[in-house]
């Protein structure tokens, strides 16, 4: 009877080895260092459901400073985890992508100021701390929908700049800075924080691109990568705390300053990031989504001569 057993372990660990070796390798790159904004695809990782796909999913970080979309290659297998505003820019110079799962259907994105805020048109004229890897062409974008005049400040990340008043005036995510500033000790009063989402700009975020190449060449495989990132994702949901302890491994494995306290906070607030109107998590960047983004991102002389559509974009 125990040599039953010992055969079996060895055939198992056989069959594991020749599943891996035959598995189609894919390098998953995401916008920023770990962290549970990119919970799901941990846990799909770490409980074997890329492998179950017969993919050999490899997640790789940029830095703070560095974008995505740099490490993009044509004909390399390989997928990116960015912004829609940011991927739908990258189109508009010329990059051949494709979306092929939209995990976030919300906009995290905030202004948060030392002095009160009251609308669009207390943002003329002022100095605004943005990321270093938000694009100026999308800022500019942004400036001439509203009508602003502004000075962007750039920065890596972080709420230093902001606590130290170097700025009056600083973009914050809701799911990371907005409850780095609660847990320095300070109170926000509402009238001194402004929600992009609430002044027309509730474009969803987070969403799985590859190369168009690549999706035609192998469609089936993206196919899977899409299927088991969206498991990964539901499991996360339905066990917070397990998904807590694969995101806090990650954290630790990159030696990212941060503890399990935020990464609740920021898990909690990515799932709802992903919610739609209707309460429903649909992995799918909506029609309405697209057409908001290049109504807001495309001047009327670019869009009208742009050839991106929506069935052409979203796969």
């Amino acid at each position: 009877m125990k040599a039953i057993h010992i055969i079996s372990a060895v055939l198992s660990v056989v069959f594991s080895l020749t599943v891996t070796a035959n598995a189609q390798s894919i390098t998953l790159i995401p916008k920023w260092t770990a962290q549970a904004q990119f919970a799901g695809y941990y846990v799909a990782e770490k409980m074997g459901f890329y492998k179950e796909e017969g993919l050999d999913v490899h997640v790789k970080h940029p830095s703070h400073s560095e974008n995505s979309f740099l490490y993009l290659e044509e004909e390399e297998p390989q997928a990116i985890i960015t912004n829609l505003s940011q991927a739908l820019m990258e189109c508009l110079a010329g990059k051949q992508i494709v979306n092929v799962m939209q995990t976030s259907q919300r906009n995290s994105l905030m202004l948060v100021s030392h002095s009160p805020l009251k609308g669009i048109s207390s943002l003329q004229y002022k100095e605004i701390a943005v990321w270093n890897h938000l694009s100026q062409e999308l800022l500019d974008q942004v400036a001439n929908k509203y009508l602003l005049q502004v000075n962007w400040i750039r920065f890596n990340s972080g709420i230093n700049l902001f606590l130290a008043k170097a700025v009056d005036i600083c973009m914050i995510g809701s799911y990371n800075e907005f409850p780095q500033l609660a847990e320095c000790g300070m109170q926000i009063d509402s009238t001194h924080v402004m929600r992009f989402a609430d002044y027309g700009y509730d474009l969803p975020e987070d969403g799985l691109y590859v190369t168009e190449q690549l999706y035609k060449k192998h469609p089936e495989t993206i196919q899977k990568l899409v299927r088991a990132s969206i498991r990964g994702w539901n499991w996360a949901y339905e066990h917070r705390e397990e998904a807590l302890d694969i995101v806090m491994e990650q954290v630790h494995r990159y030696n990212i300053g941060t503890n399990r306290y935020h990464q609740s906070k920021m898990l909690d607030e990515i799932l709802w990031l992903q919610t739609d109107k209707n309460g429903e998590r649909p992995y799918r960047l909506s029609r309405e989504g697209f057409n908001m983004a290049t109504d807001i991102l495309f001047p009327a002389d670019a869009k009208k001569a742009n050839t991106l559509l929506y069935e052409n974009f979203v796969k």
